[in-house]
């Protein structure tokens, strides 16, 4: 399986939609007041857009700020009725969404996602639940939920954002999509963030592993790559799986514009190891 970077439009690894959803930013200009809530930029979710459930216990309440009324799952589904009012919760910018599911009510945007996935990461045969989310200091929280355990159990991993150094900001957008394990040998969270545009960029793709079934496992980073896009400076990096191989090949490219240069590509094989893809080089396989 072939993968260039940037990700794929969000429109193409999104769940289905009517119509396709707005990137999914949360980002504040690094020199702006944090207290003042129009600094910020995020993602406005439109009506009958389906979201999930980004983490466990999201509050359901009968108007924005006010009295819980419900508490949503991990993952579970909702569809926006109605786009309500900028609002704070803790050191999260966001807006109020009146949204339906087993109950409806108001929910704070922080707290949903467009990205949510089952698969049996560990290989145990029992399914896991996955999110991807931006948290209020502008990293991106990569979450896996064991349904099976006793009273459910949840492992999480932050990502630090890219993209922001070069336009002084902090956050960005962020892509993201499962790779099965028929792709890749083992089922993979791939996580882009970057901008759209003159900015640094990074790829991550996320394993969870699990030493038996009734314990809960561990996320780790198994392959990450980062590219800049700031002509005339640009690298870049394409990505191939091959699930029986249990490899990642990955070929980048870089040119640095100066006249006459030609661009420079660069080879490098990868392979599968305990939930890590670890560069081969020379023969032998990293620790």
């Amino acid at each position: 399986m072939l993968y260039s970077a940037p990700l794929l439009a969000l429109s193409l690894v999104a769940p289905s939609h009517a119509a396709p959803l707005p990137a999914y930013t949360y980002s504040r200009p690094e020199a702006a007041d944090p207290a003042v809530l129009e600094g910020y930029s995020f993602a406005t979710w439109p009506v009958r857009a389906s979201l999930y459930a980004a983490a466990a216990d999201v509050a359901v309440l009968d108007a924005p700020g006010g009295k819980r009324t419900f508490v949503l799952g991990f993952g579970d589904s909702v569809r926006v009725e109605e786009v309500g009012a900028l609002g704070r919760v803790g050191d999260r910018v966001d807006r109020w969404y009146r949204v339906s599911g087993a109950q409806s009510g108001w929910v704070f945007g922080g707290d949903l996602t467009p990205y949510r996935w089952e698969a049996d990461f560990d290989g145990d045969g029992e399914k896991e639940l996955a999110t991807v989310a931006w948290m209020d200091d502008f990293s991106v929280r990569v979450r896996i939920f064991e349904p099976n355990l006793r009273a459910g159990a949840m492992m999480q991993l932050d990502l630090e954002s890219a993209g922001g150094a070069y336009l002084s900001q902090r956050g960005a957008s962020v892509e993201a999509e499962l790779v099965p394990a028929s792709k890749a040998g083992i089922p993979l969270v791939h996580v882009h963030v970057g901008v759209e545009a003159c900015a640094d960029y990074r790829d991550d793709w996320i394993s969870y592993q699990s030493p038996a079934a009734v314990r809960i496992g561990s996320e780790r980073v198994a392959l990450s790559l980062s590219g800049l896009a700031d002509p005339p400076s640009v690298s870049s990096f394409e990505v191939e799986f091959s699930a029986k191989r249990k490899t990642a090949y990955v070929t980048r490219t870089s040119a640095s514009g100066e006249a006459g240069s030609q661009p420079v590509v660069e080879n490098e094989r990868y392979v599968l190891r305990d939930g890590v893809f670890r560069q081969e080089k020379d023969g032998a396989v990293e620790r």
